[in-house]
């Protein structure tokens, strides 16, 4: 049975369990080879498998202007659910949690608030008040408190490490072909469909809007552009559809620094508001700029479109 918790769980759901800490964006191979120890871990001791993330990122809550991340955080966590991790603990990083020292960290939130018996992070975790805490004070402190720590290997691609840092460069660059070697599978981008301000109507490509970040957030996405996309969760029948989306900040109308994907699927009506629906994102078609007018913008989605058609045989 999986588990997705928002905070630290209630007494009476507190089970024993054997967890990763990090802020795991874009679930790499390097993340995915730790989720593998975890359910190891959990399977030798008869425990649960749990990971540990935070939202906001910590890099957001001390104030970066504008934090570039992989992924939303939906699909961080099904990312994680899909390594066969049981439980996810979503905690809010705020300054409670920030200014715990090391030790407390350890005391308070693992084994008082999840009953963690084994935990592990990556070589280069950082913890605690002022980030004092390394892997070997949390190894240190765990084991007083009666807790494993382990940390976890790095893993490689063309001769260097994985990394989040990695694949945002990648993103930012638009080679998708890395960002599927180093994760594993092809970029997706998932959320409810909202309602936006019906541009796209107007402009006779009506749109899917779903927010990358939440609303107010100052988190932007590593990639940016125009996209031929597939889309999945809109057909009765279940088949992918074909589409052309916007991911940015939409420079022409707005100034506006929410960022959202704006997807025009293919011989495809209906409403979707309020439906969760999978965008993947299979090839850039040219970079985001600001048009000098709509006509222009129109023109420019007109012939995304028909590039995106030949791209995906629609």
């Amino acid at each position: 049975m999986r588990h997705v918790f928002r905070g630290l769980p209630a007494p009476s759901e507190k089970i024993d369990c054997a967890l990763a800490i990090g802020n795991f964006d874009g679930v790499h191979r390097g993340h995915q080879r730790l989720l593998a120890m975890v359910c190891e871990a959990a399977r030798a001791r008869g425990i649960a498998s749990a990971v540990m993330t935070f939202e906001p990122h910590p890099k957001e809550f001390f104030g970066a202007s504008e934090l570039v991340r992989v992924s939303t955080l939906r699909d961080k966590v099904n990312a994680i659910l899909a390594c066969g991790i049981e439980r996810v603990y979503i905690l809010a990083f705020n300054q409670d949690l920030s200014s715990l020292k090391p030790d407390d960290f350890v005391q308070k939130i693992l084994c008082d608030g999840l009953s963690c018996r084994w935990v592990t992070v990556g070589e280069n975790f950082r913890f605690g008040a002022g980030r004092a805490g390394d892997f070997a004070a949390l190894k240190a402190c765990a084991e007083r408190a009666g807790c494993e720590a382990e940390a976890a290997p790095l893993v490689f691609f063309d001769d260097d490490r994985i990394s989040s840092t990695r694949i945002r460069e990648a993103m930012q660059r638009g080679d998708l072909e890395a960002v599927r070697s180093m994760t594993g599978r092809p970029y997706t981008i998932t959320g409810h469909v909202i309602h936006g301000a019906e541009l796209g109507r107007r402009l006779d490509f009506p749109t899917l809007n779903i927010r990358f970040a939440p609303a107010g957030s100052s988190a932007a996405c590593a990639l940016r552009g125009s996209f031929a996309v597939r889309v999945r969760g809109l057909a009765a029948d279940g088949r992918v559809l074909g589409g052309v989306a916007s991911l940015g900040v939409k420079p022409t109308v707005t100034d506006r620094r929410q960022w959202l994907l704006e997807t025009n699927v293919f011989d495809w009506e209906g409403d979707a508001y309020g439906r969760i629906v999978e965008v993947e994102i299979v090839q850039k078609l040219r970079d985001e700029r600001k048009f000098s007018s709509l006509e222009e913008l129109k023109a420019a989605i007109a012939d995304d479109a028909r590039r995106a058609r030949e791209i995906l045989g629609f």
